[in-house]
């Protein structure tokens, strides 16, 4: 909330990351629909909570709103706009239900796990606020999510391609689980069968003893498939939104201490020694990243060697670098996980 001001445009919508000094620069103008999306989700959890915030939240609404018609809107975008209109009046429900029956319907085979996650979530807590009712768009959305869910791991490929399908960023399996949690609260444990559990317990393996989470895995082995990037948001804010759903709908698992091992990393506990959580600066760092190779010859050998290691090499630490980058989806996504709570 100290942040966020700073990363607002004239239009309303917000810069997906910016540097802590110039945020004026070109590089740091670009802004987006979906971030615009992931902080009015954050602005409404805050407003159920009460807290004090510099933002309108109606006028943001609408600006989103106005914009969800465009044939480039994404289905995450979409899900997402659902999911914070189900905070408010749900006047709109309707008119963004629409837009996905255009937009996406015949086309959930194309998109993303991560935005599929965030379009079922959203169906979800529309239908919640309706009452229960069954939903054609629900079901749907739900049957082709659970479609890519390798049945030994639970966890979600990307898209039905195998090729295109291998690896995963790990916030998109959290936001997977996250979702099933959501239709369990919802009463629809039929659209999720043992899934929760399943994913619950193959992302708690993932998790290292450091606290870290791995920035890529692969469902199909449940194994990290890249220890970098690393993100901030996804140890501060993404994990312990699934995995506390995950201990409310009564699954069994180490989830606090996940949790409280995830923010231990975040605040010093990482290769680098750094804290990630600027309190006193209202910021967080985007996250640790792999410096980048000299050649591509290189970068083959060095993909090479640990395929035939058959395992991930674990980087040297100066082989890293910090990307001190703020980013509105992560602060937006922060305000989710912990405002009010």
């Amino acid at each position: 909330l100290t942040r966020l001001p700073e990363l607002q445009v004239a239009s309303g919508l917000f810069r997906e990351t910016a540097r802590i000094e110039g945020v004026e620069d070109g590089a740091a103008a670009s802004t987006s629909l979906l971030s615009a999306a992931v902080v009015l989700l954050g602005l409404t959890r805050a407003d159920e909570a009460e807290l004090d915030q510099p933002f309108s939240t109606g006028a943001l609404r609408t600006r989103i709103l106005g914009d969800l018609g465009r044939p480039e809107t994404t289905a995450g975008e979409l899900g997402l706009a659902l999911w914070a209109e189900s905070r408010t009046d749900g006047n709109a429900i309707g008119e963004i239900e629409g837009h996905i029956r255009r937009q996406v319907r015949g086309k959930l085979n194309e998109v993303p796990v991560e935005q599929l996650a965030w379009l079922v979530s959203g169906l979800t807590e529309a239908s919640v606020l309706a009452g229960g009712v069954e939903s054609r768009q629900l079901e749907e959305a739900a049957g082709e999510l659970v479609s890519r869910v390798v049945t030994e791991t639970g966890l979600a490929r990307d898209l039905p391609s195998r090729l295109r399908g291998s690896a995963v960023a790990v916030g998109g399996q959290l936001h997977v689980l996250h979702s099933f949690c959501q239709m369990h609260r919802a009463g629809r444990e039929d659209l999720v069968g043992d899934r929760a559990r399943q994913a619950a317990t193959s992302l708690l393996g993932l998790q290292r003893s450091d606290g870290g989470w791995p920035g890529l895995v692969d469902p199909a082995r449940a194994e990290p498939a890249a220890w970098y990037p690393a993100l901030t948001v996804t140890h501060v804010a993404l994990a312990p939104l699934a995995l506390r759903a995950a201990s409310e709908i009564g699954l069994d698992g180490e989830f606090e201490q996940a949790i409280a091992d995830g923010l231990a990393w975040a605040g010093g506990r990482n290769p680098l020694g750094f804290d990630l959580v600027h309190e006193a600066e209202g910021r967080i760092d985007r996250g640790i990243l792999p410096r980048r190779e000299p050649g591509a010859i290189e970068r083959g050998l060095t993909l090479a060697g640990r395929r035939m290691r058959g395992r991930l090499v674990e980087p040297e630490p100066d082989r890293l670098i910090l990307d001190p980058a703020v980013s509105s989806d992560d602060l937006g996504w922060v305000l989710e996980a912990w405002a009010g709570r």
